[in-house]
């Protein structure tokens, strides 16, 4: 059976798995190898066994050729998808092939799926958009091709066109996806040009927006291509009123602190409590903090409202941010339950990132 080798692995006869791709026959496993011509017939008989296959996991083949790197399988996936609710199926995770791109820090395949008509704002099992997903991973490359409109580009599907299959129901939670016929294949896909700045207000589960992800996580680098975006630099998180400014301050971040306070964030934003940024940053041993909000006009703090009661409240937020940004990111690998278990998308994430 073809294989291809597992992400961080030698080639060694033992070190590879069973991505699935495999089990689809050589010709799906090699797009254009021989013999995949006389497959695409006008029954084209191939597509129902190819686009129609999940793992065990809820993995397309679009998945597994993301995350295995397979750009000829995606080109070809690509090639027959563009346009359609397949690029936007999810595995059991919830996540897309774009999340999984993101996850993987893959900019030329995101930028492939982008093209393609991938979504932007599905949520995964943690709410996390792609673009949160790029700000949790430091993906600046991904993050990039997300924050720009979706370009123009013409059907590449020439006969066909991918839909949800409704006349099958096996007892899964997968719905295959059959070929039909395509009305209009010349027809020009309509630019979105909203959604990829709706995603930079997208907030997950956790209240947080990619602006506040890359914060936490203290990616001046991020932060910036988010500015630049147009991200709101003063939009409060729900728990606890907590701007990016609050953030920043919480993380102890002076660069990004200061990247915020250049941008024009407003220094006297609130949280639910009334403390200040500046209040925030008195209770913290870094004493640049302080120093620059001062210096970008910070108002002194109110006894009443930034240190006679506020540690508490401040802290119990802290606490929550640590474990909110799961650290347990999983990509599966399309293996069978009777062989290895899944494969990790990275290190797991430490809960404090980066300690200044």
């Amino acid at each position: 059976m073809a294989g291809v080798a597992c992400l961080g692995k030698t080639t060694d006869a033992d070190e590879w798995c069973d991505s699935g791709l495999g089990s689809l026959g050589p010709d799906a496993a090699a797009p254009g190898g021989p013999g995949l011509s006389a497959e695409l017939g006008p029954e084209l008989s191939w597509a129902p066994l190819v686009f129609g296959y999940v793992t065990e996991d809820g993995d397309t083949a679009l998945h597994l050729a993301v995350i295995h790197q397979h750009e000829p399988f995606l080109d070809f996936l690509l090639g027959f998808s563009a346009g359609t609710e397949y690029l936007d199926l999810q595995n059991d995770l919830g996540q897309t092939a774009l999340h999984l791109a993101a996850i993987l820090g893959e900019a030329s395949t995101a930028e492939k799926l982008y093209a393609a008509g991938a979504g932007l704002l599905v949520p995964e099992r943690g709410g996390h958009t792609a673009l949160h997903l790029a700000c949790r991973m430091r993906a600046h490359a991904c993050a990039c091709v997300l924050l720009q409109p979706r370009p123009r580009r013409p059907r590449e599907v020439s006969d066909t066109y991918l839909t949800q299959s409704t006349d099958y129901s096996p007892d899964t939670s997968h719905t295959p996806v059959a070929v039909h016929p395509e009305s209009n294949p010349e027809k020009e896909e309509e630019p979105d040009d909203k959604e990829w700045q709706l995603q930079l207000e997208a907030e997950n589960y956790d209240g947080h927006t990619p602006l506040h992800v890359a914060v936490i996580h203290k990616d001046a680098e991020m932060v910036r291509l988010l500015q630049d975006a147009g991200a709101d630099l003063n939009k409060p998180e729900p728990t606890c009123g907590r701007t990016p400014l609050h953030l920043a301050v919480e993380a102890q971040a002076a660069s990004v602190l200061e990247l915020l306070l250049r941008a024009g964030a407003d220094p006297t934003a609130r949280m639910y409590g009334g403390r200040t940024p500046l209040g925030s940053a008195l209770l913290r041993p870094n004493p640049i903090l302080a120093r620059l909000l001062r210096a970008h006009g910070a108002p002194e703090p109110e006894d009443e409202d930034d240190n006679s009661s506020g540690s508490d409240s401040d802290s119990d937020c802290d606490s929550r941010d640590e474990g909110e940004e799961y650290d347990d990111i999983v990509v599966h690998s399309g293996r069978s339950q009777n062989r290895l278990p899944p494969l990790q998308a990275s290190k797991p994430l430490p809960d404090d990132p980066d300690p200044a």
